[in-house]
Formats: structure tokens, C-alpha cells, sequence
């Protein structure tokens, strides 16, 4: 049985260590993030620490009595039951080089543990298993700080290697994009646009990061290209900073500004203060800026010092204005009138979502800036096909899903609750609500629930955890209760809106889904 018992615990504490790793990944390596992610999720390491207290103390009663042995199996069983991943994880962990130096780290410090413990103190190799594994949860902390300065000097290393291709490439125009939302639209408008008279490359997926960017550079940057889209996201101020820094952007773009990231940007000054800091870097490098005047946070800036060229819908004191908007579920045309010729060119494409039509006006903008002609701008925009998970369109037989589940925020799941008004037949929406905003979370919760009650016919909540402020807001409004349903998931959502055997065309607003670091229940 000790032999069983010294397995179980290296079983269990393999679990502890990915569930960790895995956890402290989703939270960008961060150690006051990840710090307050265990207080949040503090029940899940209580239970976790409750079984392996349990099964230390039972170990050390077994020499008295062979049924502590039995029993403590059992514990160790039940331990690793629960440790199992119970459900599809959304973003498995990546075992990047980092994840597998920290690990190396992780394994030869337990090495090291247990062969001072068993040789120097005379402790069972068991016990010392079973102490380690209470404080496995604190291992990647001190993996992390023994990597600080090795993962330092590699970022280091490669920021100099992109810098090194970037300056081999003089003629490059590097656009950098940023805003709080529509960073990743207009990051492929542009792409799709542009491409129709130079070859570009554009950040992938969500490589938006400073390590997203010069992994890009380095790996898929070539001397064919003529132009390099560069998406820029940023969670502290100085992030975007440091991007350009390395790609030094000739042309920007700042899709919009609103109060995302407000956990760790504390206000939305700071907000602006960081997404500006693009402009900071095109207007040293002389370049010009593409601004979204819809948006109130841009366009009250004071750029007076700066080449830019404004965008935008309905207001005609814009550089490029977009009016005779129409939009349903069927897609957005709508018309631009050229300032130089007076002409009228009317657009159509199959996107959904009226705020796409500004989305769509930063790309004609930048393309017209970049000598493109309009002919080609309207068939290239007409090609222009979804995203996923960004409004993009899922039939299940009578049921039309709506997929908005990438990311959200006040102001684009509202967008989407637009959207969703636009589609004709019965109208639900599911969200687990809004993250990420810090001491206002439970506020915009708030106000996302009292929004969804002017647009909504039913609504399903994902989660209790996350979910009642929204609860809180919708009642407020007098809304049917009997309408408002609190799931576990997404999945739960859809196959209770199958059973409801509504007859009418339903509407499905799949609206955000949050990471598994906030999805643990």
C-alpha cells in the first residue's frame, strides 16, 4: 500500500502542477493577477489543500494502524478525481519554451526536496511527496522568478533579431492598429483592402502582444512584403509604447476607446493615455494617424500637432464619411461621397453589425491614403467575410446563431445587442457577462443586464458566479423571470432554447465567454 500511496501522490501532484501552470498561463504570467485570481477562485485551492491536508495527516497515523493506509488511498483517489479536468478546457495550456524551462525548474526543485528531506532529515520520501504537494500551488511563483532573467534576456534577443529584419526592409509601411475594441476588424479589413495592390502581412489570430509582434516579424516577415498591419494590445500603460518602439509605425490607426482592462488600468485615463501613445510614435516618425470621430474619447484629444486624417459615419466635417447607412440581417451597404471629386460610391457587404460600417470606413480611408482606387476598394469590401466568434453567423435548424463570444466590453456587447435587434423572429441572448473592469464590473454588469431587457425575449445567464449583477439589472426592468435562465455554459444554453420548441425564427446572441481562469465551477 505504500507503494500505491507514493504513486498517487507524484498522480496527484502532476495535476496540481498543470492546474497551476495553467491557471498562472491564462493569467499572462502575471503575479498580483495571478495572486488575485486565488483569492476569487479561493474555494477551489481550499478544497484542493483540504484533501491533500487530509490524506498528509492519514499518512502519518498509517504505522498505527493499516485501515489509515486504506483510507488515505481512497482520499488520494478522490484527490485526483477532482484535480481531472472536468470539461473541455476553451484554451488548453501552451507548452511554450517558457511553460518548459518553468517546469524543468518545478521538477528539479521537488528533486531537490525530496532528496534533502529523505537524506539530510530522515523524512519518509511519501511525506515529503505529500508537503510538496500543499505548496505545489506556490511553485510556479518560484519557477518564474528563477526564469525572470533568462525569459528577460531571450525577449531581449529576439526583440534585437526583429528589429535587425524590420531595418533590412527600409521601404515597409508599418501600420499599427490599436483601440480598447475593433482592433482585430479592422486589422483584417485593412489586410483584405490593401492586398488588392501590395502584399501585406498582418499580425495572426490575437498576436497582439509585444512577443506576438516580433514572433511575426521573425517567423513570417519576408522581402516580399510592402506593407506590415500591425495589431497592438496593451493591458498596462507603456504596452503599446514598447511595440512601437520595435516596429516604428508610419501610419496608425485608433479604432475606439472605452473603458476595457480597467483591472489593471485602474481608470480610463489611463486608458487613452496608452492607446495615444501609437500617435505619440507615428507623429515622431512624421507619419499621420487614422482616428475614429465617432468616438467621443478620440476625438476630444487635442491632436492639434498631429497629421491626421478622421473617419467615421453621419457627420460630414470628416476626412472620410459614411452615410445612407442601411444594415439588417442580411448585411450593410451603404455610400461615401469623395471630397476631391464630389462623386458618390456606394458599398455592400455581407457583415453584420452597424458599427462595422465605421470599422469599414478606417479601411477605405487608409486604402484611398495608399492610392487605391474605389473600384477596388468596393470589391474587396464586398469579399469581406466574418470573423469568427466576432459576429459571425451559425445556422442550427430554425435557430440563427449569432457568435460574439471572442471578447466583450460595454460598449461592443451593446453593439451587439443592436445587432441582434436587427434579426427578425424571437430574440435571446447569452453571455456570462462582462470581465476585466475592475472596481466597475458589477456596474456595467449592471447596465448590460438593463440593456438586454429593451432588446431580448428570453435570456440565459452563464453562470451564477459572474451573473447577478446582470440578473440585478434585468429585474430591475420588470422583465419576466420566468424568461431569465442561469446555465453552467454556452452548450446548456443552446440545447435548453432546442427544447423550448418555439416555432418562430429564434435569434441566438452568444455574447462573450470567458477563459477557463474564470470558469473553474
Amino acid at each position: 500500500m505504500k507503494i500505491a500511496i507514493f504513486f498517487l501522490y507524484i498522480i496527484n501532484l502532476i495535476l496540481l502542477l498543470l492546474f497551476s501552470m495553467h491557471m498562472f498561463q491564462l493569467n499572462s504570467y502575471f503575479f498580483k493577477k495571478h495572486i488575485k485570481w486565488i483569492r476569487k477562485n479561493i474555494s477551489k485551492i481550499a478544497i484542493q489543500e483540504l484533501f491533500i491536508i487530509s490524506s498528509t495527516v492519514l499518512l502519518l497515523l498509517q504505522d498505527k494502524n493499516s485501515i489509515f493506509s486504506i483510507i488515505n488511498i481512497a482520499v488520494l483517489v478522490l484527490s485526483i478525481y477532482y484535480n481531472l479536468p472536468k470539461k473541455k478546457q476553451k484554451i488548453k495550456l501552451k507548452y511554450t519554451l517558457r511553460v518548459i524551462r518553468m517546469f524543468a525548474y518545478e521538477i528539479a526543485l521537488l528533486f531537490a526536496l525530496c532528496f534533502i528531506s529523505s537524506n539530510y532529515f530522515k523524512v519518509d520520501l511519501s511525506l515529503a511527496l505529500a508537503i510538496i504537494n500543499i505548496i505545489s500551488f506556490i511553485m510556479c511563483f518560484i519557477a518564474n522568478l528563477i526564469d525572470y532573467p533568462i525569459n528577460k534576456l531571450l525577449k531581449y534577443l529576439y526583440i534585437q533579431d526583429a528589429k535587425k529584419i524590420l531595418s533590412q526592409m527600409p521601404n515597409l509601411i508599418v501600420i499599427g492598429v490599436t483601440g480598447s475594441y475593433g482592433k482585430t476588424s479592422i486589422k483584417n479589413f485593412l489586410s483584405k483592402v490593401l492586398s488588392s495592390k501590395y502584399e501585406v502581412l498582418a499580425t495572426p489570430k490575437n498576436y497582439n502582444t509585444t512577443l506576438g509582434v516580433v514572433k511575426t516579424i521573425r517567423e513570417n516577415l519576408k522581402p516580399i512584403h510592402q506593407i506590415f498591419i500591425c495589431e497592438m494590445g496593451a493591458t498596462n500603460i507603456g504596452d503599446i509604447k514598447e511595440i512601437c518602439d520595435i516596429v516604428s509605425p508610419t501610419l496608425g490607426v485608433i479604432t475606439a476607446i472605452g473603458p476595457q482592462h480597467l483591472e489593471s488600468f485602474k481608470n480610463i485615463d489611463n486608458v487613452i493615455k496608452t492607446k495615444f501613445e501609437l500617435l505619440d510614435s507615428v507623429s515622431k516618425n512624421n507619419g499621420t494617424m487614422f482616428l475614429n470621430y465617432n468616438n467621443e474619447y478620440i476625438s476630444n484629444k487635442d491632436v492639434k500637432n498631429a497629421k491626421v486624417i478622421t473617419y467615421g459615419i453621419n457627420n460630414e466635417s470628416l476626412d472620410y464619411n459614411s452615410n445612407n447607412l442601411h444594415s439588417s440581417s442580411h448585411g450593410l451597404t451603404f455610400s461615401m461621397k469623395d471630397k476631391d471629386t464630389n462623386e458618390i460610391i456606394d458599398f455592400k457587404t455581407n457583415l453584420i453589425g452597424k458599427h462595422n460600417i465605421i470599422n469599414l470606413s478606417c479601411a477605405i480611408a487608409v486604402a484611398r491614403y495608399l492610392n487605391i482606387p474605389y473600384n477596388q476598394i468596393v470589391q474587396k469590401i464586398r469579399e469581406i467575410k466574418s470573423i469568427e466568434h466576432r459576429l459571425s453567423l451559425k445556422t442550427l435548424g430554425n435557430i440563427t446563431i449569432i457568435d460574439d463570444a471572442y471578447n466583450s466590453n460595454p460598449v461592443s456587447s451593446k453593439f451587439a445587442l443592436d445587432t441582434l435587434r436587427e434579426f427578425d423572429g424571437i430574440k435571446i441572448a447569452v453571455t456570462p457577462g462582462l470581465i476585466e473592469l475592475g472596481a466597475d464590473e458589477e456596474k456595467y454588469n449592471y447596465e448590460l443586464g438593463e440593456y438586454m431587457t429593451k432588446v431580448c425575449d428570453y435570456i440565459y445567464l452563464v453562470g451564477p458566479k459572474h451573473s447577478k449583477p446582470i440578473y440585478d439589472g434585468i429585474i430591475s426592468k420588470d422583465f419576466d423571470k420566468d424568461k431569465v435562465f442561469i446555465v453552467s455554459s454556452p452548450e446548456e444554453a443552446i440545447n435548453k432554447i432546442i427544447n423550448l420548441n418555439l416555432e418562430n425564427r429564434i435569434n441566438v446572441l452568444l455574447e462573450n465567454d470567458l477563459p477557463d481562469n474564470y470558469n473553474l465551477e
